[in-house]
């Protein structure tokens, strides 16, 4: 198994978040290469700022990149199949555990009863998504966390693929300015809905140990410090 890392600064809502991302990337590398080869996939903008060893970089072109996930759709395109797309935020502290023989591997099981979904949810519904995607609603569904992203499932991976393009393309010709936010829309919500009736497996605390600081969290003061009191870590 080879954990594939990906990132470029030119999706940061704030230039100013830059050192704390830098922190978190070396960090997640640092603890995945203790148990699987590790790939680090980047652009000429980003990896100037980044100083990790023992990891084979790839630096591709992000001029089309603006959302979050836009780097994974990219990935799963060209990773090899012994690869697993992981956050920069998350940290294993053990060998990841995909197990068995399932149609997609991610992270946790969420859903989009959350504040966080439901004010973006409602930008697709007021902007007319149903014209395109009728089966889009605003219903409470499972949705699954990303943080790790693995698909077995081919045909499930072009249909997702295809599916975050098209709407991604729909979104930014409503308003090329759009809030980054969305991007939890595009990359998870839309998995949740195109993932019924396959079989997906949740990595989070099956035989796995790692933490993810999904979210808000990793934004807390010394949270990477807290986390992983026994490792040093790169301060800018």
């Amino acid at each position: 198994m080879i954990i594939s890392v990906c990132f470029t600064i030119k999706i940061l809502n704030k230039q100013s978040d830059l050192n704390l991302y830098v922190q978190l990337i070396e960090k997640s590398i640092e603890c995945a290469k203790q148990y699987h080869k590790v790939k680090f996939y980047t652009d000429e903008e980003t990896i100037k700022h980044i100083s990790i060893k023992d990891v084979e970089i790839q630096i591709v072109n992000t001029n089309d990149f603006y959302f979050v996930d836009d780097f994974k759709i990219y990935l799963l395109d060209i990773i090899g199949d012994d690869e697993v797309i992981i956050d920069t935020d998350l940290f294993l502290f053990a060998p990841l555990n995909l197990g068995d023989d399932n149609d997609l591997y991610v992270d946790f099981k969420d859903h989009s009863g959350k504040d966080w979904y439901i004010e973006h949810l409602n930008w697709f519904i007021n902007n007319g998504i149903k014209e395109l995607f009728p089966n889009f609603n605003d219903k409470i569904i499972q949705v699954p966390n990303i943080g790790i992203l693995k698909f077995k499932n081919k045909e499930l991976q072009k249909n997702y693929i295809e599916t975050y393009n098209i709407v991604k393309n729909w979104v930014l010709s409503k308003n090329e300015n759009v809030d980054k936010g969305i991007s939890i829309i595009l990359g998870q919500y839309l998995l949740g809905m195109l993932m019924v009736g396959y079989n997906v497996k949740y990595c989070y605390k099956n035989k796995n140990h790692y933490i993810h600081l999904s979210g808000p969290i990793k934004f807390e003061k010394n949270i990477i410090n807290n986390i992983i009191p026994n490792k040093t870590i790169k301060i800018i």
